[in-house]
């Protein structure tokens, strides 16, 4: 495994093959240099909102980028899920899927197209945009809501 943390590597291989410097990017992205300089280096991990301005500014999926940092530096499944992620996105290799041990097979499309994983993927980003300590209460209130909706729906077809 390469010594630089997966987000690292991949801000720099995607700078760097757009032919920009760290100082283009930072201004690009609305960042200050030294800001740049240590993500790239490994010194930091980017906030969502820096990951957000960074991937604006290389024209990168926020996704992707996001999946190149581990929600805990310190948990070694985190580390490694972020390590092949990135390997893939750096490689052009087309990703796992998000949430791949939630997708039945055969699993029911939504309306869009996406596949279940995909959705519950996507409501897990969604809820990640909350505070930690605020996760539960939201995702309680989110149950509520679906079930109140549910119920409602029963009614006006019963």
């Amino acid at each position: 495994m390469d010594p630089l943390p997966s987000y690292a590597r991949a801000i720099k291989e995607q700078r760097d093959r757009r032919g920009m410097s760290r100082s283009q990017l930072a201004e690009a992205s609305e960042l200050s240099y030294p800001y740049i300089s240590q993500l790239e280096t490994g010194l930091r991990k980017p906030s969502r909102n820096a990951a957000r301005s960074i991937a604006s500014a290389l024209g990168i999926s926020v996704e992707d980028l996001e999946r190149t940092i581990p929600s805990d530096l310190k948990d070694p499944r985190d580390v490694l899920e972020a390590e092949e992620f990135t390997e893939r996105f750096l490689t052009g290799e087309p990703p796992a899927q998000y949430v791949t041990a939630l997708r039945a097979p055969g699993a029911d499309r939504g309306s869009g197209g996406e596949s279940r994983g995909e959705l519950i993927g996507d409501m897990i980003d969604l809820l990640e945009e909350f505070d930690p300590e605020d996760r539960l209460d939201v995702l309680g209130e989110v149950q509520k809501l679906a079930m109140r909706r549910m119920l409602d729906q029963e009614r006006s077809q019963g």
